[in-house]
């Protein structure tokens, strides 16, 4: 049954189908984005199996190819996801399983693999609510660190990640898939500099606190009442220097072990939840 109702999709859209293997251009624009390298943009980014695709088409993000493998589809929601892709997509391209076995990291490929487009926000066209809580991420150098914070970003309710000094593509693999789906949500805003990022905040009257161990305050003892900036540093060597000018706050995260700091990722996280929590309770 399943697979009458596949080839009849696929015959419907024949018009629309490429057949290519693996010598073909797409496919080595697709291992490239799978690579870690970029695309046609900055922004393209590589997305493969049925769950990151359905994640995809909730944050209706622009869809440039639908790589297809009719000969890994299993199951009626297979067909159902194939369906809403085809008529998203604006380039559609079937490979054999040989070929999507090689792109795919997976030991049973669901047969999809998408090239999609990150929306970009510019600093000037973020709107963000009043009280708006912002994570701002300096200079860190781990993809998957990053996508962490996304992903609790996105479960806390964060208006927006600001970005200081990155080296690391949005669009990278890792990255993604650490999101869990958040990178396709979350707005993001570059700066190219940290000055600059603290120039945007500071004008607009947030109040700044910088995660550092090193602080006598303790993170649940502030009230996190207007704008608010929750700033953390690279994994290695912290906060660049431009944060500790008069003005923002130092927060720290008690450690009562042996270890005497957390892993970024996990640290954010707790931050981000503490100042919702607490806005929440008041």
């Amino acid at each position: 049954m399943e697979y009458r109702e596949l080839k009849s999709l696929l015959d419907r859209n024949l018009h629309r189908i490429k057949t290519i293997g693996m010598h073909h251009e797409k496919i080595t624009e697709l291992r490239r984005l799978l690579n870690g390298g970029s695309g046609e943009s900055g922004t393209d980014l590589a997305v493969e199996g049925m769950w990151a695709l359905q994640k995809l088409l909730t944050a209706g993000l622009r869809i440039k190819a639908f790589i297809i493998c009719p000969e890994c589809i299993y199951s009626i929601e297979g067909i159902q996801l194939a369906e809403k892709m085809i008529v998203s997509a604006e380039e559609i391209y079937t490979v054999s399983k040989k070929v999507m076995e090689k792109l795919s990291g997976r030991d049973k490929p669901d047969g999809f693999i998408t090239i999609a487009e990150l929306q970009e926000y510019g600093e000037r066209g973020l709107i963000l609510p009043d009280r708006a809580l912002v994570m701002v991420l300096d200079g860190l150098e781990s993809p998957g660190n990053i996508g962490t914070i996304l992903r609790s970003c996105d479960g806390a309710g964060v208006d927006a990640v600001l970005l200081c000094n990155m080296n690391v593509r949005m669009t990278h693999p890792k990255l993604i898939k650490a999101s869990m789906g958040a990178v396709f949500r979350v707005p993001v805003v570059y700066f190219a500099e940290a000055e600059h990022c603290v120039k945007w905040l500071t004008s607009r009257d947030y109040q700044i606190y910088l995660a550092d161990s090193a602080a006598v305050d303790g993170y649940t003892s502030i009230s996190y009442e207007n704008n608010t900036a929750l700033v953390v540093g690279n994994e290695r060597y912290g906060l660049s220097d431009i944060w500790y000018d008069p003005g923002p706050r130092l927060v720290s995260i008690p450690m009562h072990g042996l270890c005497d700091s957390l892993n970024v990722g996990v640290a954010a996280s707790i931050l981000a939840y503490t100042v919702i929590q607490q806005r929440q309770q008041g």
